[in-house]
């Protein structure tokens, strides 16, 4: 179970993605949320995760994640689906700062606008493994 938010309701919002494609989720979060600011951190040196081991992904998301509580963030999000799928569930429960992923809500989301609720997915081994 993840710890109590420890933050004030002015610190900013943390996202994090292995790359640069995280920024269209940060874009929404702007669009919905028009009032809050965001710290963004795009792991460009080490895109992508996908092709990478469990331990490698888990390694990189808990640096990512530190790096953002060290910014001060309220509540982090990981825009990598990499990340959201394979590491996320395991350290999210180790920090001080409630953080959700993509994957689930993305899914929900489509589900819900299609007539059947059936979707299909792509994405990286790791991601679906």
């Amino acid at each position: 179970m993840s710890k109590p938010i420890k933050s004030d309701r002015e610190a900013p919002i943390g996202v994090f993605d292995s790359g640069v494609g995280g920024l269209t989720v940060l874009k929404e979060i702007f669009n919905l949320l028009p009032f809050e600011d965001c710290v963004y951190f795009g792991d460009v040196g080490r895109t992508p995760y996908g092709g990478r081991s469990k331990d490698i992904i888990t390694q990189f998301t808990r640096q990512d994640v530190a790096f953002l509580i060290e910014q001060k963030v309220k509540f982090i999000v990981s825009a990598c689906n990499t990340a959201s799928s394979v590491a996320l569930p395991e350290i999210k429960r180790d920090y001080p700062v409630e953080m959700i992923g993509v994957i689930e809500p993305g899914a929900r989301a489509a589900a819900e606008r299609t007539k059947g609720g059936k979707i299909g997915i792509i994405g990286t081994h790791a991601t679906i493994g």
